[in-house]
């Protein structure tokens, strides 16, 4: 079963670009998204355009990944139950989108510092 869901949050590790047995790329990465508990690990498999723009961004970056989530569990190596949440991803938005998307609304195309 999985989630429909929109996580924001920041990469705590540059994406990977990846190729699958079938000859299509794909790219993961790890977002840490805040909570109310903290920060929380979320993995992210994108494909396509997705993919294509979660490659070009690097550790630190912000972004907003919406998709279907799954909660995965695991034991550590303590033995301890642990709990996660993986998307795969349909869409992004970045700061440098958002930028391109209000400057399509207000006709702004200079070249202002963000």
């Amino acid at each position: 079963m999985s989630i429909a869901a929109l996580i924001t949050g920041r990469l705590i590790a540059d994406p990977e670009r990846r190729i699958g047995n079938s000859g299509k790329p794909f790219t993961l990465a790890k977002i840490a998204a805040t909570s109310d508990d903290g920060d929380a690990l979320v993995s992210v498999i994108a494909f396509g355009t997705a993919g294509e723009q979660l490659a070009a961004m690097a550790k630190g970056d912000t972004l907003a990944v919406t998709g279907r989530a799954k909660v995965n569990t695991w034991a550590d190596r303590e033995g301890n139950s642990k709990a996660g949440l993986s998307v795969t991803a349909d869409a992004l938005l970045t700061a440098y989108h958002l930028r391109r998307k209000r400057a399509a609304v207000t006709g702004d195309h200079g070249t202002a510092a963000p």
